[in-house]
């Protein structure tokens, strides 16, 4: 059984979550992950995608990578199964743009390279988004291969 209600995960639980995804309590954990992702990956229109396991948290997710054929531009996302809400999505491209706040007073716009954090899937949503360049993991990152192993 899980220990989080993954519909209505407040925003200390999310971060926790990353943290622990992040930093498995074992290396070995480490190691079942990424053979998962290497043992499962499969594409299909520009997009692989992979099921993973968090048996400690008993959380299933998908892990998508949907690329473009511009190398600068594209997705990495750890989505939970059954709710449509992702853990952490990254967008990479220069020329994208998303709304914040939209239909609100404060309404502005964010240019480039974004994250998604515990964000519906629903593209048509209203959610709010991080500048990358505001996540030093990741804010001099513009490639596929680096961020992927770095999202890893």
């Amino acid at each position: 059984m899980n220990k989080y209600d993954l519909t209505n995960l407040s925003k200390s639980e999310v971060m926790e979550l990353i943290e622990y995804e992040k930093n498995p309590e074992n290396l070995m954990q480490y190691h079942e992950i990424h053979e998962q992702i290497i043992s499962t990956l499969v594409f299909k229109a520009n997009t692989y995608r992979c099921k993973v396991k968090d048996a400690y948290n008993d959380i299933l997710y998908i892990l998508n990578i949907h690329t473009t054929p511009i190398s600068t531009r594209f997705s990495i996302g750890l989505r939970f199964t059954g709710i449509n809400k992702h853990l952490l999505r990254l967008d990479f491209g220069d020329t994208l743009r998303h709304t914040n706040n939209r239909g609100e007073a404060d309404e502005y716009i964010v240019y480039g390279s974004h994250a998604h954090f515990n964000s519906s899937d629903d593209k048509y949503s209203n959610k709010n988004v991080i500048p990358i360049d505001k996540l030093s993991e990741f804010k001099n990152l513009k490639l596929l291969y680096d961020v992927l192993w770095e999202y890893i």
